[in-house]
């Protein structure tokens, strides 16, 4: 039992840690610190986001645990499809965003892009992170993993939260109306003028 509750802290831990280090608050402190070394700053974010993510998903590999739902083909083969729309939608985002500048290999481009998969769904890398975690979910239905994904679905409401409180700050009314127009995290795809 106590490594599930290690495992909750652990993911808490990786989500407090994700967000204060995309607070604009600290990213201005690191700024006014670094001078022209703050271009660094998105690739440090990047390793240590990944590195922590990869820790996590190894330490929840590493916990016994009994299945909780039959692992039949027909759920593992609806796991693989769920998973691979998942990253479809994510590939999509990087049609309209660099994948480059996302990792901080490449300056950010500071345009409001309302464009592609962008113009449907605000979100869609939660879209895609979502379809993944369920997919692992039905493609490992244990107990652990199941902590798992109810400690990565619980944050995204959280994400989202600061990520549009940071994106009304930086684009204001058009981002205020983006947000009536295009739901966050299910597409529409009625036709847009």
């Amino acid at each position: 039992m106590k490594d599930y509750v290690w495992l909750v802290l652990a993911w808490g831990t990786y989500f407090f840690v994700h967000s204060i280090l995309a607070a604009n608050s600290v990213k201005n402190f690191f700024k006014e610190l670094l001078g022209r070394g703050f271009r660094l700053y998105r690739i440090f974010y990047s390793i240590i986001a990944t590195i922590g993510l990869l820790a996590l998903l190894l330490f929840n590999a590493t916990l016994p645990s009994n299945l909780l739902l039959p692992s039949s083909g027909m759920i593992r083969y609806l796991s693989l499809m769920l998973a691979t729309f998942g990253v479809v939608v994510i590939s999509q985002t990087f049609r309209e965003h660099s994948a480059l500048g996302f990792l901080g290999l490449k300056a950010e481009s500071k345009k409001f892009i309302r464009s592609g998969i962008l113009n449907r769904v605000r979100h869609p890398i939660y879209s895609g992170t979502i379809l993944i975690v369920i997919s692992f979910f039905l493609f490992n239905p244990t107990l652990t993993t199941l902590i798992t994904t109810f400690c990565i679905l619980s944050y995204l409401p959280i994400g989202i939260y600061l990520e549009e409180k940071k994106l009304l700050l930086e684009f204001g009314d058009s981002y205020a109306q983006y947000q009536s127009e295009v739901p966050a995290l299910i597409p529409d795809f009625r036709k847009r003028v």
